[in-house]
């Protein structure tokens, strides 16, 4: 079997289908497909898959892939371009996917001498993915898990690895400000929930730089500010969104105390504010016991290996890493001589298919099989 013609066919069919989270049914079957004619065993969940390679082991070791796309208007030109408009791989989940389906299909030759647990997995990007899959028994009897993103801003080829915290946990804020709109002529008796709300949107940006340790990693940021629609009329609301992405529960809690606080902010202007917080994923923790066998791993094949950063964007992938030990890898797949430098969901992203199979191979690695051809 050859890895990299069969990862690379993978990805480009995959790339070309892509498709929101839970709505991954054209995704789903085609992996189903390949699974039959492997005669790997597996079920299905809504659309996701669970495949097992029971070798009878005492020790069951998990792989996942992510198979959500984005809702991104794809560049045109690329033969292997998305056929679904407004929809695109624009993040490398096609890449994980393809990788982890190589993964079956190889394992359906060579035995690996781990059980190994293959979770292919919806909805990361709209995020509660993870929590569905474990809730559907992605990990009964599973022992340690390991995932791999493509990454956009490494050197292709090269593999990122760091235990203990490695992406930040993620938190979606709303507030809604109400006011009392009327005539733009007569502010003096209105309630401008405009004016309130450019307050309120300063008060959050000084939360971090003033009102916390320099030294805790944190962003509050705001990324959306709705109100009125003409000229001369003050409205009577307001909209502001924003994401609040940290590492400590306890600094999360205290951002989040810090903008519940506003509302006594917006009550002196005379306005109401409701506020609406709600966390989305944890922080991605890796364990040192199984970034040490990854990195074994890495040696053995002389994959070239980096200790990465850590960085605030965040991955539901943190959610099984909760339940069990396991770690979460970058691979590089930026190739200035081939063009790819986009960044992660931008309508020109692109990866580096050639070092694809270096992600089959090591996964193929933990499993226990040597001699990979």
């Amino acid at each position: 079997m050859n890895i990299s013609e069969r990862v690379v066919k993978h990805r480009r069919w995959f790339h070309q289908h892509p498709e929101l989270g839970f709505e991954e049914h054209e995704t789903s079957d085609y992996i189903v497909r390949c699974l039959e004619e492997s005669g790997i065993s597996f079920r299905r969940i809504k659309t996701g898959v669970i495949a097992n390679i029971d070798v009878g082991g005492d020790e069951t070791v998990a792989f996942r892939a992510d198979i959500d796309a984005l809702p991104i208007q794809e560049v045109e030109g690329r033969s292997y371009g998305s056929k679904n408009p407004g929809r695109m791989h624009a993040c490398g989940h096609d890449a994980h996917a393809a990788m982890l389906l190589t993964v079956a299909e190889y394992m359906s030759k060579v035995k690996p001498k781990k059980n190994v647990r293959l979770i292919f997995q919806p909805a990361e990007e709209r995020v509660g993915g993870a929590k569905f899959m474990i809730k559907h028994g992605a990990l009964n009897d599973v022992d340690m898990i390991f995932g791999i993103h493509v990454w956009a801003e490494t050197e292709s080829g090269v593999f990122g690895v760091k235990s203990g915290p490695l992406m930040a946990g993620v938190s979606e804020m709303k507030l809604s400000l109400k006011g009392n709109g009327g005539h733009a002529a007569f502010p003096h008796e209105t309630t401008n929930p405009i004016a309130i709300g450019a307050t309120i949107v300063n008060e959050i940006f000084k939360i971090h730089p003033l009102n916390m340790d320099p030294l805790e990693n944190a962003v509050v940021n705001v990324t959306s500010f709705n109100s009125g629609n003409a000229f001369n009329v003050v409205p009577e609301k307001a909209e502001i969104l924003g994401t609040i992405r940290t590492f400590s529960e306890n600094t999360r809690e205290e951002i989040f105390c810090r903008i519940r606080n506003l509302k006594k902010l917006a009550k002196s202007f005379g306005a109401n504010l409701d506020v609406e917080l709600k966390n989305l994923t944890v922080p991605v923790v890796n364990s040192k016991k199984a970034v040490d066998i990854a990195i074994r791993a890495l040696q053995k094949l002389n994959f070239r290996f980096i200790e990465t950063k850590s960085g605030m964007g965040g991955e539901d992938f943190s959610y099984y890493l909760e339940k069990i030990p396991g770690a979460f890898l970058f691979l590089g797949v930026r190739n200035e001589e081939k063009g790819i430098t986009s960044p992660h969901h931008s309508s020109t992203f692109d990866v580096d298919e050639n070092v694809l199979e270096m992600g089959v191979k090591f996964f193929l690695t933990l499993s226990g099989i040597e001699n990979i051809l």
